[in-house]
Order: C-alpha cells, then structure tokens, then sequence
C-alpha cells in the first residue's frame, strides 16, 4: 500500500486526469506576482503540459502581473493577430456574437462592423472600461463566466458565435470551461479561438524575456495535439486547429526594440550609450526569428463547432 507521502506526490492532468508526479517535475518557476512556486508537468495521455498547483489567480489581470495589461489598461495594445483567420470563417448570416476574455473589445468591435450583435464578459473590469470608452461597446461586463452561463439560461440567450482569444490557457478547469462554453452556444454554432503555440520559434529564449507564459498567468500549454484532443473529448465538432500568429520583420524589429527599452531604462547613463548600437544589431537579429516563425508561428487558432444538426453555413463554405 501506498503511503500518505506517496500519495500527495501524485497529481492528475487537468484534462484526463491521468496520473503525473510531482517528485520529477520538468521546470519551476517562481512567481514574482503572488510568491508562489509552480512545477510544470506533461501528461502521458493526452500530451497536455500543466503547471501546478492549478489555481488561477484572477488579480494578476487588474493589478498588471503582465506587463501586456498595461496596453489593455490604456487602449494601446493593438490588435491581435492570432484573431484574424476568424473573420474569413464568419457565417453568411450575422447573428449574436459573445467573446469569452473580450479584452479592450478590438475582437468585438470587428464583429459588429460584420454585422454580429457584440456581447463580451472578461475578469478584468479595467478593460472593460476601455472595450466601452474606446469601442462603444454596450452589452460587455465583468464576470465570470459560471455566473453569465447562469444569467443566459435565466434569459435563455444563447449565441451564433463564440469566441476566446487567448484564454484557455488561463484556465485551472479547462474541461468545466469547455463545458460552460457549449452551453451558451445554439446547436451547430461556430466556436473560435487561440492559444500560444508551446512548440513556437524560441520559445525558451521568449519565455525569458517575459513571464506571460508563466503561472499565474498562463497554466497550460498547448500543442497542435494536445489542443484538438482537448476540444474533441470536450464534445464539439468539426475541429481544426492550425498555426498562426507569425510577425511581419518591421514588427520583430519594433518587439526587439520594446524589449531592449525595457531591459536597459536602469542601465546607469555610461552604459545607456550602448542602446542605439543594440538597437541596430537587433534590426539584424530580426531576421532570424521571422525566418523561424514562417515555420513555427507564436499561435494556435482553432475552430470547431456545438454538437448538433443546426450547422451555420461559412463564408468559406459559399464558393
């Protein structure tokens, strides 16, 4: 028989549940937002990488955890790339439109310019000031999404599409997530979305410069594979994901000049006049990650649809 020891070493995917161990984790990381320590685990099954303990920490959004709420919080951050094969897919006829983790509202804003009726909820209240005050946007607050899938059966809303853009990766519950979304959808509806691509071009040179692939910020990470198995066991239909997200050269160069920004301001003055000849050097090194990225872009967009007979003709589908 095991021991107690024993058994409070294993931990179970938080997609299969299949067993992993906590005593021969593949990383750690140590948060500097909240003090916590997180190991990381790949599961055998379902190729799902974790990190544990899986508890998200929702104050890491409003309080700037990552440095990218900053943009959100001040209407700057532009818009997100890894969105764009959604719009090709849009049904011929517009319907209701609800964003899961809408952000400052860019996603929405463009589906209501296609015609959608633009509904959104995200945990961040400051972003939702701005998704109103930059976008207009009327029908997007702050909640969770388990009491808005309570709010839609009380008014029995649901929803032609549904969208979330970098959000499952947040997730300390991906299968009850998954669960809530099919739940708002109308049967056959188009669900779309993305997910950092954890095989992208230096990943682990990206993952230092920055701790947003980090908990508590991200919890799971994500392969072509593990991510289509994820959206098939969670029962929906039609699925597909391909890689996206790739930058164009002037945009590395502009990334590499923020980082370079970033990582110098407390440089003393002597060493300041170093900047600009880093900043040259990197419009060089620019071309070595968008050479990789042609191969292995930054991103996962998927799309699949809710179980059922009622499928929405796309665009794509007309010609």
């Amino acid at each position: 028989m095991r021991s107690k020891e024993t058994l409070e070493l294993i931990v179970r995917c938080a997609v299969c549940a299949n067993p992993t161990r906590t005593d021969n984790p593949h990383h750690e990381h140590h948060a500097n937002h909240n003090g916590e320590t997180y190991t990381l685990h790949t599961c055998p099954s379902c190729e799902l990488q974790f990190w544990w303990p899986l508890k998200a920490d929702h104050s890491v959004y409003e309080e700037e955890g990552f440095e990218a709420y900053k943009d959100y919080h001040s209407g700057a951050r532009p818009f997100p790339r890894w969105a764009e094969p959604l719009f090709p897919l849009l049904p011929r006829t517009a319907g209701t439109a609800l964003d899961i983790g809408c952000g400052d509202g860019a996603v929405l804003s463009r589906l209501a310019e296609a015609g959608f009726e633009p509904n959104g909820i995200d945990l961040d209240e400051k972003s939702i000031q701005v998704a109103r005050g930059k976008f207009g946007l009327d029908k997007v607050i702050s909640t969770t999404l388990e009491k808005y899938v309570a709010y839609c059966r009380e008014q029995a809303l649901c929803f032609d599409l549904i969208t979330f853009f970098e959000v499952l990766e947040h997730q300390d519950d991906p299968n009850s997530f998954l669960s809530q979304v099919a739940a708002l959808g109308k049967p056959g509806s188009l669900i779309a979305g993305s997910v950092p691509n954890r095989d992208r071009f230096l990943t682990v040179i990206d993952r230092r410069l920055s701790d947003g692939d980090f908990p508590p910020h991200h919890f799971l990470w994500f392969s072509s594979t593990s991510l289509a198995r994820l959206l098939k066991s969670a029962g929906f239909e039609d699925v597909a994901v391909t890689r996206t997200g790739a930058l164009a050269y002037k945009q590395i160069v502009e990334k590499l000049g923020v980082v370079i920004s970033r990582k110098t301001q407390a440089w003393p003055s002597a060493m300041q006049l170093l900047v600009p000849a880093m900043t040259m050097l990197s419009m060089v090194a620019a071309v070595v990650p968008w050479l990789g990225m042609r191969f292995a872009p930054s991103h996962l967009f998927f799309k699949c649809r809710v179980a059922g007979t009622a499928k929405i003709p796309e665009q794509s589908e007309l010609t």
